[in-house]
């Protein structure tokens, strides 16, 4: 019984180690799954390598240039020979207003061109004999016009006086003529009656040379016989009809009389102009009188080159090559100036934007080489460089990030705009320097430090390190040599 027992307690003691060791086992093999981190001393042998220095963003392609056009006129839509998603070609006629109304001002313009050409080059030749023979018939034919005025004019005059006013006098051609109608005006009267005296003497001694000083003194004195006729008014005397009938008569003596000096003024003036084209054929034409000329033919010039430059500006053309990414000029609309109708991108010439943050924006610079991916075309590499830095900052998410712009180091056919891209910016980078694992330096307010190894010895040293590399590298300015053995802080595996 007792042998019994004590084999039943020695099956219970043994089965009690068996899982005290089943779970150590288990707690170690777990400790090294859970717990892998734990670091060890380790050497590494200072060497030389190249180490580059990257700023990774992602950013997407644009075009270069994109063209937003709009008319600087008013105009009605005659023709549009391109739609949205249409390729085009510098200098490629896109859309087009009415220009109906300026064809028709350019071809008036053109026409006086060529008429003023065609005066220039009649004064450059010179006056021709026929010419001045023209000329003097002109001026014969002005001066018997004017001598036709003038016999028209005393003419007019005697009839005016004899006809018209004397019907008002009593002896009027005597010394002491007396207008017989009614004037309550005593100085009015008395001017009228000295005043048909002085016009007798006049037109007694009528002569063309004395029109100009005698002429006032004749009108002035029908104006007074005028307000004197047309002061008068119905009496017992005199009746409305007769009244009417003297007022018409005034009337129309006044009214002949301007015809008739008009006629003389403008006989006078045509003959004045006829001498003057005549002297100027004689005396050739002057130096003074040719400029003028080519003045006006210049002046004509002009009025065509601003005809066609506003026909121009009825023709939205492209000044690129791309393609049209917008199209709102519909056939028949009335557009307005500055508004945009057309939208041209490059579709060629494409670069890319990105953000860069306020920690690594010091390491980029214009010129830097980028290495370009893109989801689109895995496994494929692309060459470009940066090409623009803004200097203004870009708030993104609450980021403080300066926008970058990469330029293609050649053209890539089949790139798109609007791809999204992977940029790896190359900000640095040295050949053949020493470097070594960043985990590798220790530091503090003191300085980098790394643990150098000489046989069995470790001494901490001092260095000066340069640039970081993406890798997990960093160069070693001074402090180590190649071949030198520093510690490390390894994994255990």
């Amino acid at each position: 019984m007792n042998t019994k027992i004590q084999n039943i307690k020695n099956y219970i003691t043994s089965h009690k180690i068996i899982t005290l060791l089943v779970l150590l086992l288990m707690a170690f093999i777990g400790y090294k799954v859970l717990v892998p981190n734990i670091s060890k001393t380790d050497q590494y042998v200072v060497k030389k390598s190249d180490i580059v220095q990257k700023v990774i963003v992602n950013g997407s392609t644009k075009s270069v240039r994109n063209s937003n056009l709009a008319f600087e006129v008013n105009g009605t839509v005659r023709s549009s020979s391109v739609d949205v998603g249409s390729r085009v070609v510098v200098g490629q006629a896109l859309v087009g207003l009415d220009q109906s109304t300026l064809y028709a001002d350019l071809l008036k313009a053109q026409a006086n061109v060529e008429s003023e050409q065609a005066r220039l080059d009649e004064l450059r030749k010179g006056t021709k004999p026929e010419d001045i023979a023209v000329s003097e018939t002109e001026v014969a034919n002005a001066r018997v016009t004017l001598q036709d005025a003038e016999i028209n004019l005393g003419s007019k005059v005697i009839d005016v006086v004899n006809n018209n006013i004397d019907q008002f006098f009593s002896n009027p051609k005597t010394s002491s003529p007396q207008i017989n109608i009614l004037v309550s005006d005593s100085q009015l009267k008395n001017k009228i009656n000295d005043g048909r005296f002085i016009i007798e003497s006049i037109l007694m001694n009528w002569t063309s040379k004395d029109i100009d000083k005698n002429l006032p003194i004749i009108v002035s004195f029908l104006d007074n016989v005028a307000i004197a006729v047309n002061s008068l008014s119905q009496s017992s005397g005199v009746t409305q009809s007769t009244v009417d009938a003297y007022r018409a008569s005034i009337s129309s003596a006044r009214s002949t009389l301007t015809i008739a000096r008009e006629t003389l003024n403008s006989s006078r003036s045509k003959l004045v102009l006829a001498e003057k084209n005549l002297s100027l054929k004689k005396s050739g034409n002057t130096p003074e009188v040719i400029k003028a000329q080519e003045a006006k033919v210049l002046q004509n010039q002009a009025q065509v080159e601003s005809v066609q430059a506003q026909i121009s500006k009825m023709t939205l053309r492209s000044p690129q090559n791309g393609i049209v990414t917008k199209q709102d000029a519909k056939v028949g609309e009335i557009v307005t100036p500055g508004k945009v109708v057309v939208t041209i991108i490059s579709d060629n010439d494409l670069e890319i934007d990105s953000n860069v943050s306020e920690v690594s924006i010091g390491k980029v610079k214009v010129g830097n080489p980028v290495v370009i991916t893109f989801d689109a075309f895995p496994g494929e590499t692309f060459s470009g460089k940066v090409s623009y830095i803004e200097p203004a900052e870009t708030i993104v998410d609450g980021v403080v990030n300066y926008k970058v712009t990469v330029a293609f180091s050649e053209k890539y056919s089949q790139i798109k705009s609007g791809l999204t891209s992977r940029l790896e910016l190359i900000t640095n980078e040295k050949k053949d320097v020493l470097s070594i694992p960043e985990y590798a330096v220790t530091k503090n307010e003191n300085g980098s430090f790394v643990t150098k190894v000489i046989g069995k010895v470790s001494t901490q040293t001092p260095i000066t390190l340069g640039i970081r590399g993406q890798d997990g590298f960093v160069e070693v300015v001074n402090g180590l040599n190649e071949g030198n053995v520093i510690e490390t802080v390894a994994q255990i595996k």
